[in-house]
């Protein structure tokens, strides 16, 4: 079955049709077989095209754009294929693996590396897209940022930052809100990863510095602030994908944004201390 997929494509003012259908989506027009021309016809209104109108198609990926009617803007995704019982199998895999990784009865790095190899035999995951799936850039960057968190534990770096914080002599809330607002200017900046791989040490120092029976409460804090990232678009890529399409700017995020960090900050420094408490070692 051919892919469709949707895009948004703005008509060429030297169309030679621009106030018609343009002929390479009539049925009929050149390089067109019936089904691809039934697949691309357009019922509009106004049924008519001018220059620099946009336009949201489904067309199969086969289609070339642009072309001499169209000017390709932006692709925006592909369509799903109908859906078969055979394609349910690796949704069944992969909760069979999180329940298995979740009960530690296999360690997580095995379930991974047996599913992704059973998604490529299976043809679920074609093996000419791995390297488009895996992304090698963040990889070096989650690799480079433990890195860096290694060195700031065995540099004495993260002690001395947590020695600071401690020095300050804040409430259990504040001391949260501290460490939770610095995972956050990083993750709003850098991405979740490194900030999780750079909260983590510190976390795990106050703790030590603190006599905590458990670090579990301030890392719980360090991995919800990584995933705060609501007043930046570079935080995730789920931003950038909203901010074309919806015409936001880096203002629209700040304006918003800055408020949701500071109403995540209160709820999780608030809500932390209650289901995991800082119960100092005797």
């Amino acid at each position: 079955e051919q892919q469709v997929e949707a895009g948004e494509a703005s008509v060429n003012a030297a169309s030679s049709e621009v106030a018609s259908t343009p002929p390479s989506l009539e049925e009929g027009g050149p390089s067109r077989n019936g089904a691809e021309a039934q697949a691309l016809r357009l019922q509009m209104v106004p049924d008519t095209f001018h220059p620099g109108d946009v336009l949201l198609v489904l067309a199969p990926t086969s289609i070339s754009l642009p072309n001499a009617d169209f000017l390709l803007i932006t692709r925006v995704a592909e369509m799903p294929s109908p859906t078969r019982a055979i394609d349910l199998v690796p949704a069944l895999l992969f909760l069979i693996g999180l329940v298995l990784a979740a009960a530690n009865i296999v360690p997580m790095s095995n379930v991974a590396v047996t599913l992704s190899i059973i998604y490529v035999l299976g043809g679920w995951v074609p093996s000419s897209e791995v390297s488009r799936v895996v992304d090698m850039r963040l990889l070096i960057l989650i690799g480079a940022s433990l890195g860096i968190s290694e060195a700031m534990q065995k540099s004495g770096l993260a002690s001395a930052l947590a020695g600071v914080v401690l020095r300050s002599e804040l409430p259990q809330w504040g001391m949260l809100s501290i460490l939770f607002i610095t995972t956050c200017l990083v993750t709003e900046v850098v991405t979740n990863n490194a900030a999780a791989a750079l909260g983590v040490p510190l976390a795990i120092s106050i703790a030590e510095e603190m006599k905590l029976v458990s670090p579990h409460p301030l890392v719980m804090v360090v991995l919800l602030a990584a995933s705060t990232s609501y007043a930046s678009p570079i935080g995730y890529q789920t931003n950038l994908m909203v901010m074309g399409p919806g015409g936001y700017s880096f203002h629209d995020f700040i304006k918003i944004g800055i408020l949701m960090d500071l109403i995540w900050m209160v709820g999780v420094c608030s809500l932390t201390p209650l289901i995991w408490p800082l119960e100092v070692r005797a």
